[in-house]
């Protein structure tokens, strides 16, 4: 069967049906044992054979892992809510994610496309106005959702390999297939790109659905700036506990952790480029009456560039070890996570963009766009690049309902089936490039 051939209408139907079972289910990153088991079982549908479990990570780098307890609580929902219980056995630990290679019928380079399948620590809308629940698809996980597409993500990578098998006789080279996990946070892809997975990549391509407010579907951004090096860590404030009416006897963890948030707010910003500071959660204490002996903070800096970001970094640790010894407390700090800048490879968003503008839906192409925000797939696409491959991310444009990480927000289905189309026929194309 050649492209032209496949039935992407009927093909669109499945994978919206297969996103609703995704956001359904939501989990975050490091948890998604169901989603995972049930990416591979549409994989292994297709006569492929899918890499999953230890072997595709190195355990060291996989950053942020939740607790021992938040683990193993989702990995046994997650026996209870599969059917390839075999599956999610294997990827006890965390071990989520999966890889495939999807190969042609002739000669030509190696293509990467990555999709991620993580959610958000969000609690969903329960809203009949918000169209997950009108039409019973609404998270099922308590404060669990796929707040940021990677839902619509994972169902793409899934349309993907079925129309790339179907129409092997025109593909040249091979397809990278990969779903990616942790990917909020930037804890994923460190993991995998430290197995060495993306080495042998000529070209490598992302993408995202939504992302910049304003766009409808059939708008495609191909490549752009702005993507923000990023690093993720926590601080734990270490006090001593005492009873409230003797204050003098303890040091207060809480007023530590007060004190480094509200100092990180006001850290200078840099006068080179755009810099971000964020305090996401607060947590502390035992009881009303108790000098709080313990504190944690959830932080994340961002910079325009890695010095900038640094630059944040620093600064953010320096305000807490300060705070800390104002109040007498001990600090102690844990990564969680991290990204670099990128730039796209301006000869691959050539090749994408003449692509893009002979594809029926594709309607506005948008060439050089501020990303703004930090995405974990560049630690993916820095190591294509410096073993000589060249990388691109896309934007899927689509109205949006509500922001990314609310609780309203959701996808227009649209986007599904003409995302897919638009990786499947860069892959296609790849094999008449020249590097």
């Amino acid at each position: 069967m050649t492209f032209d051939k496949i039935d992407f209408e009927a093909l669109g139907q499945e994978m919206i049906q297969l996103r609703r079972d995704f956001h359904k289910h939501p989990e975050p990153g490091w948890t998604e044992f169901r989603t995972t088991a049930r990416i591979i079982d549409e994989l292994e549908k297709l006569g492929l054979t899918v890499q999953y479990g230890p072997s595709i990570h190195v355990r060291e780098k996989m950053f942020g892992l939740p607790k021992e307890a938040v683990l193993e609580a989702c990995w046994q929902r997650a026996m209870e809510e599969t059917d390839r219980p075999d599956l999610v056995e294997a990827m006890k630990g965390g071990y989520t994610g999966c890889l495939t290679v999807i190969e042609g019928a002739l000669p030509g380079p190696t293509v990467g496309i990555r999709v991620d399948i993580d959610c958000n620590d969000v609690e969903e809308a329960d809203d009949s106005r918000h169209p997950p629940c009108a039409l019973g698809f609404r998270s099922t996980h308590a404060k669990c959702m796929h707040a940021c597409g990677h839902d619509a993500h994972a169902a793409i990578g899934v349309g993907v390999a079925k129309a790339l098998c179907a129409c092997r006789e025109q593909l040249r080279g091979k397809v990278l297939l990969v779903f990616q996990p942790g990917e909020e946070g930037l804890r994923g892809a460190a993991s995998l790109t430290a197995a060495g997975h993306f080495s042998s990549c000529d070209y490598f391509f992302g993408g995202h659905v939504g992302l910049l407010d304003g766009l409808v579907v059939g708008t495609v951004a191909a490549g752009g700036h702005g993507f923000l090096a990023s690093t993720k860590f926590d601080a734990m404030f270490h006090g001593v506990a005492s009873h409230a009416a003797a204050p003098e006897r303890g040091r207060n963890a809480i007023a530590a952790a007060a004190a480094a948030t509200l100092g990180m707010l006001s850290i200078s910003r840099h006068h080179e480029g755009s810099s971000r500071i964020n305090v996401g959660t607060f947590h502390g204490g035992t009881g009303r009456n108790v000098i709080p002996a313990e504190a944690e903070l959830t932080i994340e800096t961002r910079g325009s560039t890695t010095e900038i970001n640094e630059y944040m970094e620093a600064e953010a640790k320096r305000v807490c070890q300060a705070a800390a010894d104002m109040y007498g407390c001990t600090l102690e700090t844990r990564f969680m996570g991290s990204a670099g800048c990128i730039v796209c490879d301006e000869p691959l968003v050539d090749h994408t963009i003449e692509v893009l503008s002979q594809m029926e839906g594709v309607d506005n192409i948008l060439r050089d766009i501020n990303f703004g925000g930090g995405e974990d797939v560049t630690t993916m696409m820095r190591d294509v690049q410096e073993h000589g491959g060249q990388v691109i991310e896309l934007v899927f444009g689509m109205p949006l309902a509500a922001p990314h990480h609310n609780d309203y927000f959701d996808v227009d289905e649209r986007v599904i089936p003409l995302a897919a189309r638009i990786f499947v026929k860069l892959a296609l194309a790849a094999g008449d490039w020249k590097k």
